[in-house]
């Protein structure tokens, strides 16, 4: 796992981010008066709506659908791409799938540290540091963060120049991918042809999920969204690289 970064700099991110929590558990006392004001530190902060609680709700939600997915994938994109980057094929095969798995592993470990502050603040804000809506939003930023990594390292395989324009479009992708999506459920009543519709509501599920927080997980989606962004990589590593150049006498 030291490919993913040493030992010390996960016990530095796992303090920062229990000292985090525990300054929101300080700091954040609740709601105070008719609902309308945010508590922190004893001072009443206005919000401007009679019922906070939906907003500060959705608020949460996209900051775990933010960061989540922003975390798992620069936390494993790098030491992947790097194992990806072998001569042999075999090496390169190896270190795709098992880069995946660690980088899996070691994207949950810094990404559920992260979500401390963010449990904290649900448990002051809204009652319980377990409300659904947060914990489906968690789902879907992970799902998410998985799908931007395969997706960054397919592209990674073609423009092997630059690393940071794969990742720029991998997060493009996941823009079309929402434009796609919509199209698949609206298409019909915009009067679109019906296989239209249904082709490019196939396409998009091959792109990144990129959807509201809080809506439900399409399970039956998961093996093209996931096996299709997986299988695009696994055959762009196995194609024959460049002949190395012979030297002259």
């Amino acid at each position: 796992m030291n490919r993913f970064g040493s030992s010390l700099f996960r016990i530095v991110w796992a303090c920062m981010c229990l000292l985090l929590a525990g300054l929101v558990l300080g700091g954040i006392q609740g709601f105070g008066g008719d609902g309308s004001q945010l508590v922190v530190f004893g001072t009443g902060i206005p919000l401007g709506f009679q019922d906070a609680k939906p907003y500060v709700t959705e608020g949460l939600g996209r900051l775990v659908y933010t960061v989540v997915p922003a975390i798992m994938l620069l936390g494993a994109f790098l030491p992947v791409a790097d194992w990806t980057a072998a001569s042999a094929k075999g090496e390169r095969l190896k270190g795709l799938l098992l880069g995946l798995g660690m980088g899996l592993a070691h994207g949950l470990f810094l990404s559920q540290l992260a979500m401390l502050p963010v449990l904290a603040a649900s448990y002051r804000l809204l009652g319980s540091p377990f409300a659904s809506s947060i914990l489906q939003a968690d789902l879907n930023a992970l799902l998410l963060g998985l799908q931007l990594l395969l997706w960054s390292l397919a592209l990674a395989q073609v423009i092997k120049s630059n690393r940071g324009i794969a990742l720029l479009l991998a997060y493009g992708l996941a823009v079309i991918g929402k434009l796609l999506a919509w199209v698949g459920e609206f298409g019909q009543d915009l009067e679109m042809p019906k296989g239209l519709v249904k082709g490019l509501s196939f396409i998009g599920h091959l792109f990144p999920t990129e959807s509201l927080p809080t809506d439900p997980l399409a399970w039956n989606a998961l093996p093209l969204c996931l096996g299709g962004p997986l299988l695009l990589a696994m055959l762009l590593i196995l194609l024959p690289g460049k002949a190395a150049k012979r030297s002259k006498a």
